[in-house]
C-alpha cells in the first residue's frame, strides 16, 4: 500500500516563494555518526558522510554501492516545503530522522529525535554538487 505524500506549506504565497526558490533539488552531505551497540561502541555504520538528494516532494539518499540515488522517499514518509525550508523526515516507532534545508541561509541540517542511540542527535550538512553528474565522463 502507497502512503499519501505529506507537503506542509505555509499557504499559497509561500508555496509560490518557495517555487520561485527553484525546484532544481540540492545535494547535502551529512556526517551522521553510527548509532552506539549495546556495549556503547559505535556499530558498523556507513563509511564517510550520507548524500541526500532534496527538493519540495523529493527525498533519496546516495547509494555508494549502486552509484545512484534510491527511491523517492517522500512517497512513504513526510516531506514539507515552505517558504523557509525543505525537510524530509523518515519516521519509526520509537525515532525520527529529519534531513533539511533552510532556504533563506542555504545551510542544510540532520536531527534525530527519540531513541537514535547516536552520540549526537543533530548537525549540519554541507551542500555539494549532484554526484551523478560527477560521476559522468
Amino acid at each position: 500500500m502507497k502512503l499519501p505524500v505529506l507537503l506542509l506549506v505555509g499557504g499559497c504565497a509561500a508555496l509560490q516563494t518557495s517555487a520561485a526558490w527553484s525546484q532544481a533539488p540540492r545535494f547535502l552531505s551529512c556526517e551522521i555518526p553510527a548509532p552506539a551497540g549495546i556495549s556503547g561502541t559505535p556499530t558498523a555504520a556507513h563509511d564517510g558522510p550520507r548524500i541526500f538528494r532534496l527538493a519540495p516532494q523529493s527525498f533519496s539518499e546516495w547509494s555508494a554501492r549502486d552509484h545512484e540515488f534510491g527511491p523517492n522517499l517522500c512517497d512513504a514518509f513526510a516531506c514539507s516545503a515552505d517558504a523557509r525550508r525543505v525537510e524530509g523526515t523518515i519516521t519509526a516507532a520509537s525515532v525520527s530522522y529529519s534531513i533539511g534545508l533552510d532556504q533563506t541561509t542555504g545551510g542544510g541540517y540532520w536531527r534525530a529525535k527519540g531513541a537514535s542511540n547516536l552520540p549526537r542527535t543533530e548537525g549540519s550538512c554541507s551542500l555539494i554538487s549532484d554526484p551523478v553528474q560527477g560521476r559522468r565522463k
